[in-house]
This record gives C-alpha cells, structure tokens and sequence, in this order.
C-alpha cells in the first residue's frame, strides 16, 4: 500500500496533474451535464446510449452505475460489471432522495484517481526505474499525458482509464523489483493478473510477463503458478459462468422479445437497424474467421496507413476534421491531417521512439515493457484486432513510448555525440512537443466538449 503514499517531491508536480485531471473531467460533465443527471425510473439505455459521442468510446458504466445490469462483454471484461456493483449501488442509494443521477459525478472521481495514479506511476518509472532527474521525468510524464487519446481516456466513461491505471502500476511494480533484485510474490502476481484479466481480458498475460521478467525461472515453480495464475482463472471461469447463467442468459432472452416487439410494431425499425448492421460490417473490414471470438479482427485494412493516420497519428494527435466522430456512426476509418506539420511532428515523436529503444534494448525493464507493446501490435497490427479505431486501446500500450525516450535522455549515447549540447537539444525537443500537444489536443477537445 505504500506506493499510494506520495513522497514530498512528487507533490507540486502531482497536484498540478490532479487539477487539470479535474478539469478534464468537467468538461465532460459540462456537455452531458443537463440530460445525464436525470435520474428516477427512466430507461437509462435510451437516455444515454447513442446521446453519448466522444469518438468510439462507450458510456456502458454511466448506465450501469444508472440501473445496474451487465452491459459489458463478459469475455472481454469479465470483473467490469462486479467492480461497478458497489458504486450503482451507491448511485441508487443517492437517487432515491431526489431522482438526481450522481453516476457523471461517480464515474469522474474514479477516472480521476486512477489517471492521478497512472500519472503518479509514470513518474516514478521515469525517476526511480530509469533513473532521470526531476525535471526530465516531470517533462516526460507531461509529455505522455498530453497524447489526444491519453488526454481522452482520463475523461470518458470507459475501461481504459482503469486499465491504464492496473498496467502502469504493475510496471512500476515489476521495475522497482528489478533494481532491487527483489522478486514478484506469488499473491501480488495473483492480484495484478486477476484484476488486469477482469477489467480486459487481453491485458491478462502481461502482469505474468512481469512476474516472468523479474523472477525469472521461478514462476515454473509450481507452488508459484498454482498462486499467480491457476487460481485466479479458476475463479474468472467460476464467475463469468455465474454472471453468465444468472444475469447474461436470461437478460439476452428478454431483450430478443423486446425487440421483436419493437419490430411488430415499426417495420422499418428493423430495416434501419439491418441497412446500419450492414455498413458496419464494411467498415470493420473482413475478419481473420468467420467466427463471433473473431469478429474485431480484420485483415483487409491496409496497415501502412493504419499506423500513419491511426495508431501513430490519431492516438498522439487528434485529427481536426470528424473530430471526435465515432467510426461506427459517421467518421471515415482513414482521416488525413490538414497540415504538413503534424505528420512532422508525428515522425519525430516516432523516431525518437525508435531511438530509444536502440539506446535501451539490453534493459531488461525495456524488454518487458517491448514484450507488452509486441503483445498489443500482434492484436492490433497483425490480426487486426480493433484496427480501424486501434486509436480508442491507446492506454494499452502508449506508455511505453515516454518510457522509451526515456531511456533516451539517459543514454549514454549522447556523451560520444556531444555531451550535454546534444541533452540539451533534445529536452528543448521534448519541451515543445510537450506544448505543442497540450495546446493542439487540448484545443480541439475543449472545442468539441463545448460544442
């Protein structure tokens, strides 16, 4: 628990991240503000759902926290709904006095302590893992939350925050035990997988990534795999058969009656929803199997333009035209940048990325956070998990790119290229990259959130 404790040279530079983490997420309060805040026996599917836009994020918790029930996708978020119980709970608890929905208000202080956290976490990764001084790793952490798509994710009602949250603190974590020469305990390993697994079932292999990279051979034991990775799967399996059986099953049965009802009624509902079924299924591209477990996948979107405009474009930059559009409603899969600039800035950011990995690449630290991001470019890149919005899982795998330039500022490379003329060079890169993308991000989404 003492990493939650913040240590006296943390607090200006945390606080500060606290503050603008608050005002992101009054942002998002302020546009959904007026029709998200009712609350009373309304039909909070219909209130919400595709009144909410912000790019393709989903407001699922702002609706379980409304009236709970399990809107999540059970194999991919197994534990979601569970970890959202209490704080419904919470939630009707409070509406019951004046049919006011808190679930905006709920929802935003959980986001903020787990992007307060994330923030935290990064900067001890940068300060006591790669070892930079204090202003390298305060710029650094700056320079990763200032990411369109990492600015975003501390402010929409999604899982990715969360996720962000569990990955950042298991690296931090696993690099603390790799100065120390300490190893990863079979119950922390338990925790972090069974939590990172819950929450997204894809991020489940990297917590014993970490546990593999600090113990080494000693997670074959089988005492410790039984612990780390045995239990917490036979307690997944257990309860995402409970849920599926007691809320799922039963919860899908009705909701085909409803909409056939829906159907007899309106005809041309069902056309609607058909010809809309249809588009959607030519914008996802063709999948790798004709399979429901593969039905995000996609190997038809041409991968070149995808990293360009996508998972290095729109993840780090936000496009200025179908700004925020969702792609699944009317944004284009490929949208191009008005501006030669940002594709400078972009190349740059990405060469000093490579950079940095050439600079780090016999760290073993630097292996593992290279083994998590091969783990999320073999999804996203090679079966096309998710390629045509690869830019919404951004908090999956981004940091690693500040972390990597990390190492980078402390190379010892740059002593045979000029010693601290070429430091000096790159902080003042870092610098304005840094501005430039807090003020380019940060425009455009209090631009569109104001809207």
């Amino acid at each position: 628990m003492n990493i939650f404790k913040l240590k006296k040279e943390e607090l200006l530079t945390a606080l500060t991240a606290l503050l603008i983490f608050i005002a992101l997420n009054g942002l998002m309060i302020w546009k959904y503000y007026e029709r998200f805040t009712r609350g009373g026996n309304l039909g909070f599917w219909s209130l919400f759902y595709g009144k909410f836009q912000v790019s393709g994020f989903d407001c699922l918790t702002y609706i379980t926290l409304s009236r709970w029930k399990i809107h999540y996708s059970l194999y991919r978020h197994p534990l979601l709904a569970t970890l959202m119980y209490p704080f419904s709970q919470l939630n009707h608890w409070l509406m019951s006095f004046d049919n006011y929905n808190f679930a905006v208000f709920i929802v935003a202080t959980i986001l903020i302590f787990c992007a307060f956290y994330s923030f935290v976490f990064i900067y001890r990764i940068q300060r006591e893992v790669i070892g930079l001084a204090r202003f390298d790793a305060t710029l650094m952490s700056a320079f990763f939350f200032g990411f369109g798509y990492v600015m975003l994710t501390v402010m929409v009602p999604d899982h990715f925050c969360v996720s962000m949250f569990l990955l950042t603190m298991t690296l931090y974590i696993a690099g603390r035990r790799m100065r120390s020469g300490r190893m990863m305990k079979a119950w922390q390993t338990m925790l972090l997988f069974l939590f990172s697994t819950g929450v997204t079932t894809t991020n489940g292999i990297k917590p014993l990534l970490a546990a593999l990279f600090v113990n080494g051979r000693r997670v074959f034991h089988w005492r410790y795999w039984t612990v780390a990775l045995l239990l917490p799967v036979l307690l997944l399996g257990g309860w995402y058969v409970w849920q599926y059986k007691t809320y799922v099953e039963p919860g899908a049965r009705q909701d085909q009656m409803e909409m056939r009802k829906k159907f007899r009624k309106n005809p041309e509902l069902e056309k609607k929803i058909k010809t809309h079924n249809a588009w959607r299924e030519q914008q996802s591209g063709e999948p790798l199997i004709d399979n429901p477990m593969f039905e995000y996948t996609n190997i038809s979107s041409p991968r070149v333009k995808s990293m360009v405009e996508n998972l290095f474009g729109e993840s780090i930059q936000l496009h200025e035209d179908h700004l925020l559009e969702d792609l699944n409603v009317s944004r284009p899969v490929f949208v191009t940048y008005r501006w030669a600039f940002n594709y400078v800035f972009e190349a740059v950011i990405v060469l000093l990325f490579l950079l940095g990995i050439l600079c780090s690449w016999r760290d073993t630290f630097m292996r593992l956070c290279l083994s998590w991001f091969a783990i999320d470019m073999f999804l996203h890149i090679l079966l096309g998990f998710g390629i045509n919005e690869v830019y919404i899982m951004s908090a999956h795998w981004i940091f690693v790119m500040p972390i990597a330039i990390g190492f980078l500022l402390r190379s010892s490379h740059l002593q045979s290229l000029g010693g601290m003329s070429v430091l000096r060079l790159l902080r003042v890169s870092l610098l304005v990259l840094t501005l430039w993308l807090w003020t380019w991000n940060g425009w455009l989404i209090t631009r569109y959130m104001l809207m």
